[in-house]
């Protein structure tokens, strides 16, 4: 069996990689030993985050600014990473618009759904292309645990996971006999920018084993679920309550753990 660098080296591209998940799939592949492109808006953390990896774990990066719910987009990234034996490829970069239906503008909604949904694609269609010329790598994408059900409060936020979710699933199944590996990490509640006003919730997960789970189970599985009160939660829902049911329980969790979805716009 070859080793981890052999099958997804040289280089792996990580968007959303200024915070978060992104952070610690950028330190976990370059502790692997696979050379980084951080892709994100905010150079000066990307920046900062490169000199940590070159300094901890002597790889290469190098950092792309870019707002990936631009249109037109990857020509721009297509030019950043020409060269580079990309062999890993992490869709990781998303946003949230959490609370009643209303509370986000249609502007804020439109640009969630081209980054949680569009830009992914996009990415994954393009550079899927390219691994499978080579006959090996892989493609994490970010879902969620909320990507099981219909999620109240998370409503929008919920279908764009749903989607990725669905994607990864059917490209694992059509990907995994030409040596490329595809899988979804579905986290629920984790430590991010995301999650600041939820530090005090007993559900929150650390970034670290989230991303882990991900990374080993590469080859392995379609999906992982992070977490033993979310894989309940997700088997519960499948199994046993139901549509409607598990709606109205996600629906009443919601209002519990997310500021906006307990006051109306």
């Amino acid at each position: 069996m070859p080793d981890f660098k052999d099958k997804y080296g040289a280089w792996a591209i990580v968007t959303g990689a200024s915070s978060g998940l992104g952070v610690e799939f950028a330190r976990q592949l370059a502790a692997k030993g696979l050379n980084v492109v951080l892709v994100a808006r905010r150079e000066d953390l990307l920046v900062n985050l490169a000199k940590e990896l070159e300094d901890a774990y002597s790889v290469a990066t190098r950092v792309v600014k870019l707002d990936l719910g631009k249109e037109g987009f990857f020509g721009e990234l297509q030019q950043q990473i020409e060269g580079l034996d990309i062999g890993l490829v992490v869709n990781n970069a998303g946003m949230n618009c959490e609370g009643h239906f209303y509370r986000g503008d249609l502007k804020r909604n439109i640009d969630m759904l081209r980054l949680n949904v569009e830009a992914p694609f996009i990415i994954s269609y393009e550079l899927g292309k390219v691994l499978l010329e080579k006959g090996r790598g892989g493609i994490i994408f970010t879902a969620s645990s909320s990507a099981f059900q219909a999620t109240p409060f998370l409503s929008h936020y919920g279908a764009t996971k749903a989607y990725i979710l669905s994607l990864a699933e059917s490209m694992n199944y059509e990907f995994r006999d030409k040596g490329v590996d595809v899988i979804a990490l579905c986290p629920g509640l984790t430590e991010s920018e995301m999650t600041q006003s939820m530090k005090k919730n007993p559900l929150l997960m650390k970034a670290a084993p989230v991303v882990k789970m991900a990374i080993d189970n590469l080859g392995k599985k379609a999906f992982v679920v992070s977490g033993l009160s979310n894989q309940v939660q997700v088997w519960l829902s499948q199994r046993v309550l139901g549509r409607d049911l598990s709606r109205d329980i996600a629906g009443a969790l919601m209002k519990r753990v997310l500021p906006g979805a307990r006051k109306k716009k």
